[in-house]
């Protein structure tokens, strides 16, 4: 099993301290203590929740534009989850190398 971080708490666990792995998750602390992090954390929750609800309806109601839009809204949260984890690895390792000239 790979590194967690709870958000609530801010432990970490599943990582050793110090290392690369444990800045990152560090890192993603620090993304939702900022105002744009805290932003696009929700933003992640809402495109998620409206692409499953759109998902589920376009079952019932097969038409292209409910499909399109679950599919935009899926495609929101992906890139909402890979700038987070892409602004926790780059916080993460400037940090680490910080601490480990």
């Amino acid at each position: 099993m790979g590194a967690i971080v709870d958000l609530q708490t801010g432990k970490i666990t599943g990582c050793v301290e110090g290392s690369k792995t444990w800045w990152h998750e560090k890192g993603h602390i620090e993304f939702n203590n900022t105002s744009r992090g805290a932003s696009i954390s929700y933003y992640q929750q809402f495109f998620m929740m409206t692409a499953v609800f759109f998902g589920c309806l376009s079952l019932v109601i097969p038409n292209m534009l409910i499909k399109l839009f679950a599919f935009l809204n899926a495609l929101g949260m992906v890139l909402s989850y890979v700038y987070e984890e892409c602004w926790a690895w780059v916080w993460g390792l400037k940090q680490y190398h910080a601490q480990n000239k």
